[in-house]
């Protein structure tokens, strides 16, 4: 019986390798994928592999540890954990939106742009990537009607009065907007200005790094009211 249990453990232990290899080689393919086309239409001014894991994919990973921790405490995600709805709205150069679809394949993404080059590249990556659990949607945030979601989730996008003028209403009542920043005391200012004129209560401040010399971050939690 011990010998059981200890191939048992085995089998289990090369099924998490084989996960976690899964996992990388769909990263080295997204920075691949992203390298190349950001040489065709310009995404961002990150051209450097490393620099785009860091600065993109592990800075996208700082969000997921922010949308766990809202899912443990809050009683309707948590109940929904499985059934989870994100949009993402004017998203910077793909991310974070495809990291977390990579690392949470149970929770449903919706992506809107209107530029149709990006909706091009990113529909690419999805392809290649085999990314079931992602719909990109050609338009305006302000035109589209069709649902709500739970989370909204912006990078380092317009200020929040514009923000949230042209997307609060993709956001149910009582869920949530999940927004990155720059730490500064101007931005801290107006979001605390616009929770009160949007009826948005603010649930959480996130400040963090990516390596010692990085300038400061932050990611906003607002709760819809």
């Amino acid at each position: 019986m011990g010998v059981f249990f200890f191939f048992l453990k085995q089998k289990y232990l090369y099924l998490v390798v084989f996960i976690i290899k899964l996992f990388l080689n769909m990263y080295d393919k997204l920075v691949n994928v992203f390298l190349d086309w950001n040489n065709k239409i310009n995404l961002s001014a990150i051209r450097d592999r490393e620099w785009v894991k860091t600065k993109h994919i592990n800075d996208s990973l700082e969000w997921l540890k922010v949308i766990e921790d809202l899912v443990k405490e809050d009683s309707k995600l948590s109940n929904l954990n499985s059934q989870l709805s994100i949009v993402d709205v004017w998203t910077w150069s793909w991310f974070p939106v495809l990291p977390l679809a990579i690392e949470k394949p149970e929770w449903s993404f919706v992506w809107i742009e209107s530029v149709r080059k990006k909706v091009d590249a990113v529909n690419d990556i999805i392809k290649q990537l085999w990314l079931k659990n992602i719909e990109i949607i050609w338009t305006r945030a302000e035109d589209y009607k069709e649902k709500q979601f739970d989370i909204l989730t912006a990078r380092a996008v317009a200020y929040i009065d514009k923000l949230m003028k042209f997307t609060k209403h993709l956001v149910k009542k009582w869920w949530y907007f999940v927004l990155y920043k720059l730490n500064s005391k101007e931005e801290y200012e107006d979001i605390l200005k616009n929770c009160k004129k949007h009826n948005l209560e603010l649930v959480g401040k996130f400040p963090y790094k990516l390596f010692d010399e990085d300038i400061e971050r932050v990611i906003y939690v607002l709760k819809k009211k």
